[in-house]
């Protein structure tokens, strides 16, 4: 009898949840590869959203438990705080604390009062907050497509919409008493960012997720290019609930240097006015192409010291990851991270910002353009003993569009080691924000000094021997729009050996700064002082000392020097006379008493030289020594 009565209340129980729904936007894979973490604080949270047109169509539809899985158990209390609200900042509907016992594992919880849902919420969040420390990744996604307006986590005190973060969704799923079938498809983010070049083989996806909870079997993709208009039909697919689904945009003209607006719209899934909620059905982008010979380089930041045994194998890596790749890739090494050394300048423990734990560095490592790549590091740094790391690094920041040309210009007085720099950025699209900079480094090769396993004369390279611009950050740039040209000019001398205020042994302390083997390095990207994930390099170049680098991009010859003649004149002393490269009109030189003098043998010191070129007169300080 006991037997009997235990099968019929397994029945019940099946009965009274033969109804019920499981909604939510991921698939329940659960990979301990996708557990990540967003920001600095220990506050660490995620959620989803329902939309208005989701909950008019559950009207009078009740939930009664949802599911969450976590990365880590490593919470406060081995807690995580789980509530549903109509709004991420106000009071929840329902609350409550749950135990996690372990983690990558779903965990329940049981609404004390089941909501009814009343359909005139304009939407509805269900989601979990919990204290966990820094070394800990407590959010996970499964890696599936974007989805804009539906996931959000929890970072430096603030909801954030995690769309554009390529972590897809997060796994919290709602279960809703006797919901009827959906249809519902939510469009994803698709591919049309990126880098591409005028004339380039380009292949474009857009994606979606079945977000309803019944299968597609077919549905049309209309797409608009240029004012054209094209409809595809798909039909017999078996996309099931939480799938996501990709297919091909074709027709569009990758000719054409400049930008090409294109909107894509899914419609008429499972057959004309089957779905629930078609407002998150489009999505509307900008392709832009570059032109044909555009270059672009690659900035490739080291981190080692002279004291790291790893650091020549790390090295070897490096270059080996370099050459596999075959892109054009400029390095530059910082001597920070492991142990200050010999060369250890005074802007190097700035960068250690990067690392994902600025009081847990580490070498060998390296960022490539200071981006970060979620699916390798939680920062730009990577460790460089890892090929594979490096090659995934370095293949992520090439996919990012540079947005600008660089022609790099020095003029050097090996007498005088005076050095003067020439930066001219050209904007071919406008930057999106207003939060770059860019900088110029010295960097020195052919050192040969001590270094941990090996020797006494191993050969330091691209060792960073400081910034032109004097500081570690360089200068902000608020507006880089497209065609406005930026120009910078900076005069140093360059002592004839660079002092590291970090190393202990002041007899040994003091670098050679050999010329012939020194170059620029010049860049400009985004800048967050309070984000290390928020920066990125849109392009660098190089110019050994003396020397001028104009990436093929930039612009045509005449271009540039009408640019140069409007924006500066290169106004120098040479033998105690003043020189002005460039074309101009007059050239006059005044002491400090205001009084004209001869432009011929210039005693020592302080003169001020009027230049006329162009109509426009340029005032300038000089020091003759």
């Amino acid at each position: 009898m006991r037997k009997i009565l235990l099968s019929i209340a397994s029945l019940l129980i099946f009965a009274g949840s033969i109804n019920a729904t499981n909604i939510g936007y991921s698939k329940d894979d659960i990979d301990r590869l996708n557990t990540f973490r967003l920001g600095s604080s220990h506050k660490q949270g995620q959620a989803i959203r329902f939309s208005h047109a989701k909950l008019q169509a559950l009207k009078g539809k009740t939930i009664d438990f949802a599911e969450f899985v976590v990365g880590s158990k490593n919470t406060t209390d081995n807690n995580i705080n789980v509530f549903l609200a109509t709004t991420l900042t106000g009071t929840p509907i329902a609350e409550g604390t749950l135990e996690v016992k372990r983690a990558l594992t779903k965990i329940k919880w049981t609404l004390d009062k089941p909501y009814t849902i009343t359909g005139e919420e304009e939407c509805l969040y269900i989601g979990y907050t919990a204290e966990i420390g820094t070394t800990y990744n407590l959010l996970m996604s499964d890696k599936s497509c974007d989805i804009k307006g539906c996931n959000f986590a929890y970072k430096d005190d603030a909801w954030v919409d995690t769309y554009g973060m390529d972590r897809g969704s997060a796994l919290i799923f709602v279960n809703v008493e006797d919901a009827d079938n959906l249809t519902d498809a939510i469009i994803g983010k698709s591919n049309f960012d990126g880098y591409y070049k005028a004339g380039d083989k380009c292949k474009f996806t857009t994606q979606f997720i079945n977000a309803g909870t019944t299968n597609i079997n077919s549905f049309d993709a209309v797409v608009e290019i240029g004012g054209s208009k094209t409809t595809q039909h798909f039909a017999d697919l078996n996309i099931e609930p939480k799938q996501a689904y990709s297919f091909p945009i074709t027709d569009i003209d990758t000719s054409t240097e400049g930008a090409q607006n294109i909107n894509i719209t899914i419609a008429n899934v499972n057959g004309a006015g089957k779905e629930t909620d078609t407002s998150d059905n489009s999505v509307s982008s900008e392709l832009f192409f570059y032109p044909k010979n555009m270059e672009r380089s690659l900035l490739l930041e080291s981190f080692t010291g002279q004291g790291c045994p790893n650091c020549p194998g790390g090295h070897l890596n490096i270059e080996a990851a370099i050459k596999k790749t075959g892109k054009d890739i400029v390095e530059v090494a910082h001597h920070v991270g492991y142990k200050a050394d010999l060369f250890t300048m005074s802007e190097d423990p700035t960068y250690i910002f990067f690392y994902p734990n600025t009081s847990s560095t580490f070498a060998p490592a390296a960022m490539v353009n200071r981006n970060t790549y979620a699916n390798v590091s939680t920062s730009p740094i990577v460790d460089a003993i890892s090929i594979n790391k490096l090659l995934s690094t370095i293949y992520y920041a090439d996919t990012k569009e540079p947005y600008v040309s660089l022609y790099l210009k020095t003029t050097l007085d090996e007498s005088t080691r005076e050095l003067n720099v020439k930066l001219y950025v050209l904007p071919h699209k406008t930057v999106p924000h207003n939060n770059s900079v860019f900088n110029v480094f010295l960097v020195q090769d052919g050192i040969e000094a001590y270094q941990e396993k090996g020797g006494d004369n191993y050969t330091h390279n691209r060792v960073f021997r400081g910034t032109v611009t004097g500081n570690a950050w360089g200068y902000a740039v608020k507006d880089i729009t497209a065609g406005k040209l930026l120009s910078w000019e900076k005069t140093i001398t360059i002592p004839d050996s660079i002092h590291s205020s970090y190393y202990p042994d002041e007899t040994k302390n003091n670098v050679e700064a050999v010329l012939k083997n020194m170059s620029v390095v010049a860049y400009i990207g985004e800048f967050d002082q309070n984000d290390n994930t928020k920066h990125t390099i849109y392009n660098c170049c190089e110019a050994r000392l003396g020397e001028s680098h104009k990436q093929t991009g930039f612009a045509k010859p005449t271009d540039v020097n009408s640019a140069e003649a409007e924006q500066t004149l290169n106004i120098f002393v040479n033998n105690g006379k003043v020189c002005v490269e460039g074309d101009y009109s007059r050239l006059s030189v005044y002491n400090l008493a205001g009084a004209q003098v001869e432009n011929a043998a210039l005693a020592k010191g302080v003169y001020i030289v009027k230049v006329v070129a162009g109509g426009k007169q340029t005032t300038k300080k000089i020091l003759v020594r």
